[in-house]
């Protein structure tokens, strides 16, 4: 694992010690909550002793009422029996689970790889590890990240992703259609109807894998023709110069052939199969 800076140190402290709502972050008010708890004052501290005392709060919430830490002979379990409770795993990531939220990884978690399963609400401030990424399962999707930070809420029916920070690769169980995520964007995605919606500050889509629906909005045309590639299985190339052009439309059970057509004749581009 790479060594980590102060200022990634730092935000990922910050980030651990967040007051937690859904959706909302308050970073001031956590932090003096969790003095509170430790019976220390509020005050800002320096980095290695802000660290320490971080470590110390989850340890804190661990063992007094935020989590119930359960240990096998080859995974370990972590279950939210309060909100807002706070973990550092192995490899330093730092979680923050809502209650009822529940976390497993491997006992060599970090060693060979970083992977855990879910389900319920985690938020989480990633390590950055080039040579590991970190893998959550749900069990309905699969997110991967190199160090990043990034909610995940999830059962067995639904998967929601929320990027507060960095790239996350989003990748549900039907349609597999992997879904690069930046910051700013959320996806949600519903297994029982195999819709996968995907929100950026600036555009919208939808894709429906039962009824067959394409929906765009303001999507760059570079990722709509990536989209459709996926979709039906079939490269597709498009000129260079035409990747940032926007594009809204939907589509419903409608042929491959047909959505390029109209597309190019709507557009005046020259989006074509590849050879």
């Amino acid at each position: 694992m790479q060594p980590t800076n102060h200022h990634t140190t730092e935000a990922h402290v910050r980030f651990v010690a967040r007051h937690y709502q859904p959706n909302r972050f308050d970073s001031q008010k956590a932090w003096v909550d969790m003095q509170k708890r430790l019976g220390k004052p509020a005050k800002r501290r320096s980095l290695p002793t802000y660290w320490r005392a971080a470590a110390a709060a989850a340890v804190a919430l661990l063992l007094v009422a935020g989590i119930l830490y359960v240990t096998g002979d080859r995974t370990e379990r972590l279950m939210a029996k309060n909100e807002r409770a706070a973990f550092s795993l192995p490899d330093q990531t730092g979680i923050l689970m809502q209650q009822g939220a529940e976390l497993t990884y491997g006992k060599h978690f970090g060693k060979n790889d970083r992977q855990v399963s879910m389900r319920g609400e985690i938020a989480f401030a990633v390590t950055h590890d080039s040579s590991k990424p970190f893998i959550v399962t749900t069990p309905t999707a699969r997110v991967e990240v190199l160090g990043t930070e990034f909610t995940v809420n999830a059962d067995d029916k639904e998967t929601r992703l929320d990027v507060a920070s960095g790239r996350v690769r989003f990748t549900p169980d039907d349609p597999v259609i992997p879904l690069l995520c930046e910051a700013g964007m959320a996806v949600h995605y519903r297994a029982d109807t195999k819709t996968i919606e995907v929100i950026a500050p600036d555009s919208r889509m939808e894709i429906n894998g039962q009824t067959g629906k394409l929906s765009f909005d303001n999507v760059r045309l570079e990722e709509v023709v990536r989209i459709l590639s996926l979709y039906h299985d079939t490269s597709l190339e498009l000129p260079e110069e035409e990747a940032d052009i926007p594009f809204s439309s939907s589509f419903t059970n409608q042929s491959l052939a047909d959505i390029i057509q109209i597309i190019n004749i709507t557009l005046d581009t020259n989006i074509n199969p590849a050879p």
